[in-house]
Order: structure tokens, then C-alpha cells, then sequence
């Protein structure tokens, strides 16, 4: 249990809104469930495809199904470009840089020493799951936790930050997945959607709202589906020369990848329709997306996903490191079949489930949430609302993959335009991001730089010097540029 000043709060403001209006009775609260896969980019979900078959052929019919009965969005950004930093931003609605986790943390306390980083996400700083859990709601986490596992220092557990109930791995929880047993690879999600499953049974039994975490482990290394997962594929040209198993991580990434891919679209339908047999559906607010975008080749062979239309993938603070699904599903509640075009984040995901949950958050910690509510915007039939708060991005670390992903130290979007650079402002680009909505062809992959513009300077001031500000109180922020190159600028004239 937390013990700070803002737990304190919470306690007080918990057993003080029993009698207060806002507060819904216990059977109407609705329930969470925060889903999310590990890897994906933009274009690995059916949906995000465009209609000729797009960047992938993974089958995703599930995850489709989800955007068919609820609201999608094409302008989703996580907090990092990777794992654990993107988690942190889910947790506690900051930008993780500011609260010192910039990169994947490490069970090793002298990497995460080198890196920069903490050991593990701060006890004192609230989280999704603490507000939820102060407030009546029973709490679990299931699948990945990535926040923090050192042995010295010794980790708290998940269940250290307001969690009830954990089945999880990359974590020191008692109850830990066997990620080294042969059949994890392709049983993964199963197992992680068996523990869902049973917490939702038994919080239904208890009468108890609900909110959790399913982090699943697919797409990240090591992906290995067996031999029915792979029949899925079975009619497709790339099967041709995946018929020897013992060829099939030289020879097969695609399949290996689509295959690991649509078995946790499976499972996530096993999950949805669990909902739907206990008449729950309609009172469960189902959010899913990714933590980051896809893995480089170069790092795992295997790493077969797509960032869509996207320059960039994981690590880069490029589109495509950090631009990714996001669907919103509660029938009844979140309009069906609606495609939206509003800037959000990750870190707007603890303000929205408060608000939803009738919880008035403390301004202790309003105060410092990076991200903002967006539950009107889940449940709008609107197709695009304008963003009150900016967001930013910092990235300490090297790329994988072509230069022309190796994008600046760091990153900031307001409105319509995005903007990078290094500490030393150097590289600034400035790219107008209206791409999908508006008719300005190519610039959403961020190859036409209009930091030069003429009509650009008084923006380009104001956005450098905002993120600067910001960069400098960030813990351990690094100062080195980072090079990179300008990738594949269209042409503007005939030669």
C-alpha cells in the first residue's frame, strides 16, 4: 500500500465521496481492461490496413471486431518508443522521462545505473491501479510488467501498486509465468487470457467492479507458433518454404510473426467473449493497443511487423516508434464503427478511467499528470476533437535499423505539427501531421522538414524553446546529438 501524501489523499477522498453525487453505486461502475500487445506497429492490426491489403497479411479478425462494434483511432501515440518507459506513461499518466525511467529498465541495478534509469517505477507516485483500488475497485494485472525487477535493490511487486490480484513475467511477483518452458512461445497469450479470464469470474462473484492490466507477450522475442497456429497461413505463397521446422527462423519470419499474431487475436477473442457470456460487455470500458511500435530485423530476425505508412519503428521518436493502434470498445457507451482522427496518448489513460469511474482525482495529483481526460472523445460520435495539452517525447539511447530512423534526442507535437531536435538544437524538423485528414500527400511520413519555412519561424521558436524547457528537467537527461539522416524527402520538381 502507498503511504505518501497522495495516498493519504486518495484514502480520504475515497472514504469522503461515499455520500457525494459523483460517485456511482458499485453495480453501475463500469469495469476496465487495459489490453495491450507488445511489438505492434500501426499496420499489424486487419483494421489499420488500407483496403487493397495494405502492409501486412496478418488475419486479425478479433481485434477487427472490437473497431466494428467500438471507436478507432489513427492518431494514438504511446509515451516512448519502448517498453518499459511506455508502460510507466499507462500507470501514472506522466511522460516517463519525467519520472526517470527512459528506457527498458533492467534487472541489472548497475545497467539501469549507466542508462539512467531508476530500478523500478516509484511507490510514491499514483498509479491507474492505486486510484482504482482506493476507490472500491478490485485491481489485477496479468501478463508483462516491465516495471522494475532488480533483485539489489529488491523490486516491489505489482502488487506493491494498488494491485490485488498478478500472474505476470519480467517482474519479481510470486506468481510468475515459466517463460523458459518450451511451449512459452506459443502459449503465451493463452495462459496470460486464462488468469483474465478467472479475475473477471471472480470479481463478478465478489460483485466487485473491476480493472486490469492483460499485457500480453506477442510479437516480442522469442516467437515460436506450433504447427495449428501456422495452418492459418497454410494457403498462403509463404508457406512454400516453411515446410522444414528446422529452417523456419531463417527462412520464415513472416509466417513466424503472422501466426505468433493472429493466436493472440484468438485468445483475444476468447477474452471478449467471455465478456459477452457473463452480460458484462456493455459495462467493460476495452481498451487496446500496443506499447511500441515494431522491432528491426537486425535485432530479431523474426520481427516481421509494420508501422504502417510510418517512418520509424521501435526506439526511434519517429511515427512509427510511437504512432499506434488504439480501439476503444463498451457497447452502449463508445459509438460503433466510428474512425477518429483526435490526437491522444497513454498517459490519458489514468485521467479518463478516473473520470469514467466518477472519481475526482486529487489536485495533488491532477497537478501532475502529463496526459488529460479524453472520455468524451471515447464516447463522442465526433470524428476528430483539437488536444489541450501537447506532447513530448525524450530519447537517450542509439536506433536500430537505417539512419533514416534515427531520429533526434527529442520530440514535440502540438496540434498539427510535430518537432524534433537534439539538446543542442541541432536537426530541428518540423513535419505537418494532418496527412490523414487533410490533402498534404507524404508529409505524415515526415519526409518533407518545413523547419525552414519562412512562415514557420515564430512556431519553430515556440516549439523548440517548450521542449527544451522541458528537457532540461528530466533526471539524468543526456546531452549527445544524435545523427541521422533526412531518409527520402519527395521530389518537388522534375529533373
Amino acid at each position: 500500500m502507498m503511504t505518501s501524501p497522495v495516498a493519504i489523499a486518495m484514502r480520504v477522498l475515497c472514504v469522503a465521496s461515499v455520500a457525494l453525487p459523483f460517485v456511482l453505486a458499485a453495480p453501475t461502475r463500469p469495469n476496465f481492461i487495459h489490453l495491450m500487445t507488445d511489438d505492434w506497429g500501426w499496420g499489424d492490426v486487419g483494421v489499420y490496413r488500407s483496403p487493397g491489403g495494405g502492409f501486412t497479411k496478418v488475419k486479425t479478425p478479433h481485434i477487427d471486431a472490437l473497431a466494428r462494434g467500438g471507436k478507432m483511432f489513427t492518431d494514438y501515440h504511446s509515451t516512448s518508443p519502448v517498453c518499459s518507459p511506455s508502460r510507466a506513461g499507462i500507470m501514472t499518466g506522466r511522460f516517463p522521462g519525467e519520472i526517470g525511467i527512459h528506457t527498458a529498465l533492467s534487472t541489472n541495478a548497475t545497467l539501469n545505473q549507466d542508462r539512467g534509469n531508476v530500478n523500478f517505477l516509484n511507490l510514491q507516485i499514483p498509479t491507474v491501479t492505486h486510484v482504482l483500488q482506493e476507490n472500491g475497485y478490485m485491481t489485477g494485472h496479468f501478463g508483462k510488467w516491465h516495471l522494475g525487477a532488480t533483485k539489489t535493490p529488491p523490486a516491489p511487486p505489482p502488487t506493491s501498486y494498488g494491485i490485488n490480484s498478478s500472474y505476470t513475467f519480467d517482474s519479481v511477483d510470486p506468481n510468475l509465468f515459466n517463460t523458459t518452458a518450451s511451449d512459452w512461445p506459443s502459449t503465451s497469450s493463452q495462459v496470460i487470457v486464462d488468469q483474465a479470464i478467472a479475475f473477471i469470474k471472480e470479481a463478478q462473484a465478489n460483485n466487485t467492479p473491476f480493472y486490469m492490466n492483460v499485457w500480453l507477450h506477442v510479437s516480442h522475442a522469442k516467437l515460436d507458433p506450433n504447427e495449428e497456429q501456422r495452418k492459418v497461413y497454410a494457403t498462403e505463397s509463404i508457406s512454400e518454404i516453411c515446410k522444414t521446422p528446422s529452417t523456419n527462423e531463417k527462412a520464415c519470419p513472416h509466417l513466424i510473426f503472422w501466426a505468433s499474431q493472429t493466436d493472440a487475436d484468438t485468445q483475444i477473442g476468447r477474452l471478449t467473449a467471455a465478456l459477452a457470456a457473463l452480460e458484462i460487455n456493455t459495462r467493460t470500458m476495452l481498451a487496446f493497443t500496443a506499447d511500441n511500435g515494431p522491432e528491426d530485423p537486425s535485432v530479431y530476425f523474426n520481427a516481421a511487423g509494420s508501422s504502417g505508412p510510418f517512418r520509424g519503428q521501435k526506439r526511434s521518436l519517429y511515427e512509427g516508434g510511437h504512432r499506434l493502434p488504439f480501439i476503444a470498445h463498451m457497447p452502449g457507451t463508445v459509438p460503433t464503427n466510428v474512425v477518429d482522427h483526435s490526437l491522444i496518448s497513454g498517459a490519458d489513460w489514468l485521467p479518463t478511467v478516473a473520470k469514467m469511474a466518477g472519481i475526482t482525482l486529487p489536485d495533488s495529483v491532477q497537478q501532475t499528470l502529463s496526459g488529460q481526460d479524453i472520455s468524451e472523445i471515447l464516447m463522442s460520435t465526433s470524428h476528430k476533437t483539437k488536444r489541450e495539452k501537447p506532447l513530448m517525447w525524450d530519447w537517450q539511447y542509439g536506433v536500430s535499423g537505417p539512419c533514416w530512423n534515427r531520429a533526434p534526442r527529442m520530440a514535440i507535437r502540438d496540434g498539427s505539427y510535430k518537432l524534433l531536435q537534439n539538446p543542442d538544437q541541432s536537426r530541428i524538423e518540423v513535419y505537418n501531421l494532418d496527412a490523414l485528414t487533410d490533402d498534404k500527400k507524404g508529409e505524415f511520413f515526415e519526409a518533407q522538414n518545413v523547419a525552414n519555412d519562412a512562415s514557420m519561424k515564430t512556431l519553430v521558436s515556440q516549439l523548440s524553446s517548450q521542449v527544451l524547457q522541458w528537457w532540461k528537467t528530466l533526471p539524468n537527461a543526456t546531452s549527445e546529438p544524435l545523427p541521422g539522416c533526412e531518409g527520402f524527402p519527395l521530389p518537388t520538381e522534375s529533373p
